[in-house]
């Protein structure tokens, strides 16, 4: 009898422990439990820890601005990690580079916005001064660093120059694909390659967290321009609150709270578009395809 009894009293017990223990492991607030989550995704054109200082306190700022949303920053540690986040619509939101931002189309993504001004947006061949780097001649046989093949700004359109100017990219040259912007640009520095793409903002952040090594190096040549960096939303996604996310990221540059941020973030602020803006990328995309083959 006082066996049956221990038994009855250990599972009541029991199943009251199990109650206690996953009721004080999840507690949803009324606001947490209401909360819509959305994940955005940027292109890992900076380091993980510069993303959050970057872009943490934007999505701060939609989340004051919407309520009972919730936006997760979601980082890739390459390159090759973001494509492959963007081709399984991971993100609801994302902010890639103009060739990504046109692949997303196939995805299932539009453009709500870009990134302003697209004056930024263009290829630079950074190198140590006491390469007294100044023809093309000079690459021959050497190696340059890139971030990644599907970098549009630092790699794709940097190699149309290079082609245009006369160099075999395929035999005068030795690519290296390093992984990022800031990899491509210390490559150069170290010696490793002769040259390294990168753009204006990378080497921009790089040179400010590293001024006395940015006092041996220099711009040697620079591409064209072309449309800056798009904001994408899968179509999921409610409408009113991709416009509502448009109208908020194109008018932070009107006020001082907008203006910090962006100046955090490093870079001017955000214009309203859609994917009719970037014909120009798809234009360019056509004929890198034909005359060097896009990046598988």
């Amino acid at each position: 009898m006082k066996t049956v009894l221990c038994i009855v009293f250990g599972v009541i017990f029991f199943l009251r422990y199990e109650g206690f223990a996953k009721e004080a492991l999840y507690r949803p607030t009324s606001s947490e439990a209401a909360s819509k989550v959305y994940i955005v995704g940027v292109h890992p054109y900076i380091n993980t820890q510069q993303m959050y200082l970057s872009y943490r306190p934007i999505l701060d700022y939609l989340e004051k601005n919407i309520e009972n949303t919730l936006f997760v920053l979601e980082t890739s540690e390459n390159y090759a990690q973001y494509n492959q986040k963007l081709k399984a619509r991971i993100f609801d939101f994302s902010l890639p580079n103009p060739y990504q931002t046109v692949t997303s189309f196939d995805y299932g993504y539009y453009v709500i916005a870009k990134m302003k001004p697209d004056s930024e947006f263009k290829g630079i061949f950074v190198a140590r001064k006491s390469a007294h780097l100044r023809t093309f001649e000079q690459l021959k046989h050497q190696k340059i660093s890139f971030p990644a093949p599907t970098a549009l700004a630092a790699a794709m359109m940097p190699l149309y120059f290079l082609k245009a100017n006369g160099v075999d990219i395929d035999k005068d040259i030795e690519k290296l694909y390093v992984g990022s912007q800031f990899s491509s640009i210390i490559n150069a520095y170290s010696g490793d390659t002769i040259a390294g793409a990168t753009w204006p903002t990378s080497y921009r952040d790089w040179s400010h967290l590293n001024p006395q090594k940015a006092q041996d190096m220099e711009v040697v040549w620079e591409t064209q321009m072309l449309v800056n960096n798009g904001f994408i939303v899968h179509e999921r996604v409610p409408d009113l609150l991709a416009k509502r996310v448009a109208m908020l990221l194109s008018t932070l540059d009107s006020h001082k709270e907008g203006e910090k941020l962006l100046h955090n973030a490093g870079f001017p602020g955000f214009e309203l578009a859609n994917n009719q803006t970037y014909d120009k990328v798809v234009q360019f995309l056509e004929q890198y395809d034909h005359e060097i083959g896009l990046p598988k």
